[in-house]
């Protein structure tokens, strides 16, 4: 007995994705946070709002990438 089904080869590409995106959202915010401290001396998000905006990101975009594919 499977837990789970094995994932199509179009979730495996919306996965890739996602993460993707999800890893160049962190470093967007993670260079906006050096930057703010180079010049203010203050970060401007806290890493744990780093964190789950990045996790966010990463699960929301593949499950939109997973619905758009459901569609065709």
């Amino acid at each position: 007995m499977e837990l789970f089904e094995d994932a199509s080869k179009r979730e495996h590409q919306n996965w890739n994705k996602a993460v993707s995106a999800g890893f160049y959202i962190l470093l967007l915010l993670l260079f906006v946070n050096v930057i703010m401290y180079t010049y203010k001396g203050a970060e401007l998000l806290s890493l744990l709002s780093m964190f789950w905006t990045g996790i966010v990101v990463t699960f929301g975009y593949q499950f939109i990438l997973n619905r758009k594919s459901e569609e065709k």
